[in-house]
């Protein structure tokens, strides 16, 4: 009797089985109709025509299972697109790993996910989930890892952590969570914690940093609203600790305890620094920049063998530079600027030295000269110097060095960045300067170097600024073909070009030049040579001067006169427009195109240029040499495949006078016109209300409308006669797709009456064809509206704009937690005259570029007088809501003076540019005297303007006193 039981309950138990694994299965295809898009085709495996004879998925991309259960979903990186509903997977009782990061899924994660209690690994980061986090996550007891980093989620955390009693990793970063810190000390395995990027507040539990509660190794709270005080650090397992950007006070803890690596940076710390002495030996990497910190930098840290980097920039900190700090056997990075140190010459151990790559003391007094010379024995050199050192980074720009400038600096021949502008140095620029080949950056402006310039600067170098110094004599002929005038003037007022420069952009013409040297026979023949070109150009004028009264009398007779504004606006645009690739061998026959688009071209005069507003930074990054033709207009993918095209070398980028960014900018692109090369790519809409395809967008006539340092705006007129708004992105500048396509959608998402929403945005197969498309905006910017030759703006006019900027960026804040990132006048439009109403353009692109792009942008808000001084000397600035809120008072201060943010205003001791102009007659007790005289004389209203000076004086306060934007908008409508 019991064999034929045996045997009946072996036939029936995998009929049995079939049930449980059948639900399973039916689990993961509920769970795979929430995928809209699998661009690989991954989840295309998912069919119930591939199982095994256990009832498992068989070969099921990132399945894992056993005995007819799944164990495991792992689906990070596909690019995969889609609404999850996480109630589907209810049904699989036997899970521990769920993984889905670093694609682009939405949905909110629903209290269902709580029944799963088998669940170990739960990773859904770097997506665009949302919504509350639910209080039954707190019922996953098996919990060991949890990542839902880079989302949207929001509120607070639900109480009862203390249930994840096996949670070893909590990664909350980058969302916007907010309430208190919960009592993370309770879980007894938590090693990491990671919850930067929010919106947290209140205290930091101090049972988080003492010894023998909790096995904690990372503790990352940055970028956060915590306040109070740091305690005494006696952990001994802590090793990372991030609690930068918030609002902690106090002084400095009187230990770290075993932590490798702190970032203190960005509170409002105060005290000095004597704590140091007593901190471990286990330190590597300190950061207690922008912060209130005083006295002097101790001498007692010789304990610190390990330290690698140390910054304190942006203090208050006095005193000289301790000559511990040319002992520290590891030491590579010194960050020091922004102080009030003082004493000289800078210890020249720190200048020899074999480990030190990057040493910034810029903004500070040092005194005296500067010496390559060793002060101390080094190990390898038998004498002086060593052979080779280590410095790449050299900042000692903005002290009172004097002396000149040793030829021990052609040693240096690892040296990318030299920048020691605004000092006092004097003699002649050595020679030996033409060693440091692998130099890319050289700033000696506003000095007193005299003489002339080495003839052979590295060809390495990208950016030059010898302006405002005494050198005297001819350019060296191979600079003019490489840097514009600004590079080398205003000052050296005997410093000439070998020829008059061209009307191109300042860039002198290589036309002729070295008549100097030349016999006379040669200079017959080149009498006779420009006699020749002189009348071909005559000839070439008359055609093209016909040509163009053509053209005038085609379209009804358009001006052809070249304003300021359509410069400015890059309205006359280079006759080769949209082949954006550089160094591209040609195609083997010629492409064919219409002649309508290739006009006669007028080069820029640099006499009209002195009439003009200056410049932005964006214009000159494009193409210093370009010509402009008078229509501007062709099709809008007029683009020949990348094999097909050549550009023509593009030549070197030199920085603004004002500049003492440590910043070497990309080749510029070249854009060609060539035959219609339609967009092969997708477009991804944001907003549903206007549609269009590819192909419409491919043929729709497109005008220039301005550079930025992202790339270069088109107004393209579709067939519906919808005019949009094209950025054609600079290449290689944006993120990889699936990144560039989160943060898109979360700008895409903006709506704000004072912004311009993003319509939706263009993919293409070859690296420079990404576009960013919103609705053209027929309006001025404040940088044309508030011209000086323009009509001026009432005040009434001046604080409405003011306020709607502020609104619009108290939007961006604190509803969708985005800094704008690259706030100028040019980034406002002004709609609806007389009235006006500012609309924001250019905002949070930051999020879509590398970290290249962003110090992009960051160097041109820079160069124009925008930048909050806490990015001027980061490694990796960042843009923030507090560097949105000094670039607001700049341009408060722009409405009030009726000056530009880049002019440098002088008669007054120690102003330079407007920001600091404004605040030393604002100390002066002189306030009035920076006003707009138009204003003040038509419409008496002094005690308003007093009231927005104020406003405009605290945006520009250092960061930690300066007023979030909230406050700044109140402010600003409580002005009568």
């Amino acid at each position: 009797m019991r064999l034929p039981c045996l045997l009946i309950l072996s036939l029936i138990s995998p009929l049995l089985a079939q049930p449980s694994s059948h639900n399973d299965v039916q689990s993961l295809l509920e769970f795979k109709k929430g995928i809209h898009s699998d661009p690989w085709g991954h989840i295309d495996t998912w069919t119930t025509d591939s199982l095994r004879s256990d009832g498992c998925p068989d070969n099921w991309h990132g399945i894992e299972c056993t005995d007819g259960k799944v164990t495991s979903i792992a689906l990070d990186g596909l690019e995969l697109v889609g609404d999850l509903k996480f109630f589907t997977l209810y049904g699989l009782k036997q899970i521990k790993k769920l993984s889905l990061s670093n694609n682009h899924l939405t949905g909110r994660l629903v209290p269902a996910i709580g029944a799963i209690s088998s669940l170990e690994h739960l990773d859904l980061s770097n997506n665009s989930f949302y919504g509350p986090l639910p209080g039954r996550l707190l019922q996953l007891w098996s919990l060991m890892y949890l990542n839902l980093s880079k989302n949207s989620f929001e509120g607070s955390i639900p109480s009862g952590i203390q249930a994840l009693q096996k949670l070893r990793v909590v990664d909350l970063g980058g969302n916007k969570l907010t309430g208190n810190l919960p009592v993370f000390e309770v879980l007894s395995s938590i090693e990491i914690i990671r919850l930067g990027n929010n919106q947290f507040q209140g205290l930091i539990n101090p049972g988080l940093l003492r010894e023998g509660s909790i096995p904690l190794t990372e503790l990352d709270l940055s970028c956060n609203n915590f306040s109070g005080s740091i305690d005494n650090i006696t952990s001994k397992t802590l090793k990372l600790l991030n609690l930068s950007s918030n609002v902690l006070s106090g002084s400095l803890p009187g230990s770290l305890g075993n932590c490798t690596v702190v970032d203190l940076s960005k509170n409002m710390l105060s005290g000095n620094l004597s704590a140091m002495g007593s901190w471990e030996d286990t330190l590597e990497v300190i950061d207690l920049s922008d912060n209130a910190l005083i006295g002097s930098v101790p001498n007692e840290m010789s304990q610190f063998f390990s330290l690698t980097s140390i910054k304190i920039r942006n203090n208050s900190l006095t005193g000289s530079l301790p000559q511990v700090l040319e002992t520290l056997p590891k030491l590579s990075v010194i960050d020091l600027s922004f102080n009030q140190l003082t004493g000289g010459p800078v210890l020249s151990g720190l200048l020899s030295s074999l480990t030190l790559t990057s040493l910034h003391l810029s903004g500070n007094q040092f005194t005296g000269t500067i010496s390559f010379q060793a002060s101390r024995p080094i190990v390898s050199a038998s004498i002086g110097m060593p052979s080779h050192l280590s410095l790449e980074f050299l900042d000692l720009s903005n002290n009172l060095l004097s002396g000149s400038l040793p030829p021990d600096i052609g040693k240096m021949d690892r040296l990318k960045l030299l920048n020691l502008g605004h000092n006092s140095l004097s003699g002649e620029m050595p020679i030996e300067i033409s060693g440091l080949t692998s130099l890319e950056y050289l700033d000696l402006s506003f000095n007193h170097f005299k003489g002339s310039i080495p003839q052979e600067l590295p060809l390495s170098v990208k950016t030059l600024n010898v302006s405002y110094n005494d050198l005297s004599g001819i350019i060296p002929e191979t600079l003019e073909r490489r840097f514009p005038d600004s590079s080398f003037h205003p000052g050296n007022d005997l410093l000439l070009f070998s020829v008059n420069p061209s009307p191109k952009n300042g860039v002198p013409d290589k036309g002729f030049s070295g008549e100097h040297h030349s016999h006379l026979k040669s200079g017959i023949k080149a009498i006779i040579i420009v006699g020749s070109i002189f009348g071909a150009l005559v000839m070439i004028g008359l055609l093209l001067l016909f040509h163009h009264r053509k053209h005038l009398q085609e379209f009804g007779g358009r001006s052809d006169k070249i304003t300021g504004r359509d410069i400015k606006h890059g309205r006359f645009t280079p006759p080769d427009l949209f082949g954006l690739r550089k160094n591209i061998e040609p195609s083997p026959t010629p492409l064919s195109f219409s002649t309508d688009h290739l006009l006669s071209s007028q080069s820029r005069s640099i006499s009209m240029q002195k009439h003009l507003p200056e410049e932005t930074a964006e214009s000159s990054l494009i193409e210093l040499r370009e010509e402009v033709s008078e229509t501007g207009k062709t099709d809008l993918c007029d683009s020949a495949p990348p094999e097909n095209r050549k550009g023509s070398p593009s030549p070197r980028i030199s920085s603004s006078p004002r500049s003492n960014d440590p910043y070497v900018p990309e080749q510029p692109v070249i854009l060609n016109v060539y035959s219609p090369d339609r967009l092969a790519g997708d477009l991804f809409f944001l907003d549903s209300s206007l549609v269009f395809t590819a192909e419409e967008l491919s043929r729709a006539p497109a005008e220039v409308l301005g550079r930025s340092s992202h790339g270069t705006s088109y107004k393209a007129t579709l067939d519906s006669a919808h005019m949009l708004t094209v950025k054609w992105l600079r290449e290689g500048l944006v993120k990889h797709k699936k990144e560039f396509s989160k943060d898109a959608k979360r700008i895409g998402s903006i709506r704000h009456p004072n912004i311009v929403s993003i319509r939706c945005y263009y993919w293409g197969p070859r690296e420079h064809e990404k576009l960013i498309i919103s609705d053209y905006i027929n309006a001025e910017s404040l940088e044309i509206v508030h011209h000086p030759q323009a009509p001026p703006l009432s005040f009434r006019q001046r604080l409405k704009i003011a306020i709607d900027v502020a609104r619009a960026l108290c939007y961006l804040h604190h509803e969708k937690g985005l800094p704008h990132g690259n706030l100028k006048p040019t980034n406002i439009l002004l709609t609806t005259p007389p009235d006006f109403t500012a609309r924001l353009t250019d905002y949070s692109l930051h999020r879509l570029m590398t970290t290249i792009g962003t110090a992009d942008q960051i160097l041109n808000l820079g160069a124009l007088g925008y930048r909050a001084p806490e990015l001027a000397n980061a490694n990796k600035p960042t843009p923030s809501f507090k560097a949105d809120v000094y670039a607001l008072g700049v341009i408060i201060m722009e409405l009030l003076t009726g000056k530009s943010a880049g002019d440098i205003i002088s008669g007054h001791s120690g102003a330079v540019d407007l920001a600091d102009w404004v605040q030393l007659c604002a100390s002066d007790g002189r306030g009035a005297d920076c006003y707009d005289v138009q204003v003040v004389s038509s419409e008496g209203v002094l005690r308003e303007m007093d009231d927005l000076l104020a406003v405009s004086l605290k945006c520009v306060l250092p960061v930690n006193a300066r007023p979030d934007i909230r406050t700044v908008l109140d402010d600003l409508s409580s002005i009568s």
